[in-house]
């Protein structure tokens, strides 16, 4: 079913993966796609600041995207991946059920992982939780919004998106922060910025989530909006011994060049905690050219040509 070696292996099949996958079998490249079926934002009812997209569920985009690259000779592979290794030539990726798949490049686009606080109900995140003020605001304009997080970072989320809140409250961690420049802003707007912290959530009859605080007090939002939560998937990047930014992202080009010359990485960059979907496609194509690039002039091609 498999091929010895594949041109390329893409380890996630999410915006960044699935947009550099069906680019590189559109340029003739044995490509094979390995990923776990859900993704980041599997959960959330729709997919917005999308050209031509906008409002589509994630489901009923990444099925599309995945007909297109299958359209295009691309393998879709749904397994984890338990390890992976670079040698002088080639890679290895290893799966759950499958000891060894080899490559001539590898593209890692295995994206960012949330780090949920262990008191959010399970139902909620992707409904009523969220960590973009870009994404789901608009569609919550008009509710009760609570922010919660450490410090400045959950601060500016709520500034950007105050506009759309009938009333706000901010939890931060950090005293300091929650009597800051950034406090003082929202103050302003009558935001409410509050030191304290979340021990424990549940979901109301109306479909919103009372919050219960360290200080006692008690907190119904319609909203939720959670800082802090987006962190750098490190397992395969350490594996793979790659130069990372002190936020332990994958230190790349433009177009995605790691450390490793067979190894690029995609849509799993530092940078704006809200590098959204188009963002994530854009960086997939700028990979997927230089691996095509570089498989086209790489030295044992040339000896062919000679």
């Amino acid at each position: 079913m498999y091929d010895d070696l594949y041109d390329v292996i893409v380890i996630g099949a999410g915006a960044a993966g699935l947009t550099a996958a069906t680019m590189l079998g559109r340029s003739m490249r044995n490509t094979l796609v390995i990923s776990k079926p859900l993704r980041r934002n599997s959960p959330a009812s729709s997919v917005n600041n999308v050209p031509f997209a906008d409002g589509t569920s994630p489901t009923d985009i990444y099925r599309k995207m995945e007909q297109d690259a299958v359209r295009y000779g691309v393998t879709m592979l749904w397994d984890e991946v338990t390890s992976v290794r670079a040698y002088e030539d080639h890679v290895v990726v290893k799966g759950g059920a499958h000891p060894g798949l080899r490559a001539r490049r590898l593209l890692l686009a295995t994206g960012r992982v949330d780090v949920l606080p262990g008191w959010l109900p399970d139902e909620v995140w992707g409904k009523v939780a969220f960590d973009c003020p870009y994404c789901h605001t608009y569609e919550r304009n008009g509710s009760t919004f609570v922010c919660v997080g450490t410090g400045d970072e959950t601060l500016k989320m709520a500034a950007l998106s105050r506009q759309f809140a009938k009333r706000m409250t901010v939890l931060v961690g950090d005293p300091s922060a929650s009597r800051g420049r950034l406090a003082r802003l929202l103050s302003r707007h009558d935001v409410e910025v509050l030191c304290d912290e979340v021990l424990r959530a549940s979901t109301d009859s109306a479909g919103g989530v009372t919050l219960e605080t360290a200080h006692g007090r008690t907190l119904t939002a319609d909203t939720l909006l959670l800082g802090d939560v987006v962190q750098p998937y490190r397992k395969l990047t350490e594996e793979l011994d790659l130069d990372l930014s002190a936020e332990g992202f994958p230190e790349t080009s433009l177009y995605g060049m790691t450390s490793n010359p067979l190894v690029y990485s995609a849509g799993n960059v530092e940078g704006s905690s809200y590098f959204m979907w188009t963002g994530a496609a854009s960086s997939g194509i700028n990979a997927a050219r230089a691996i095509c690039e570089d498989l086209a002039f790489a030295s044992e091609l040339l000896d062919d040509w000679e």
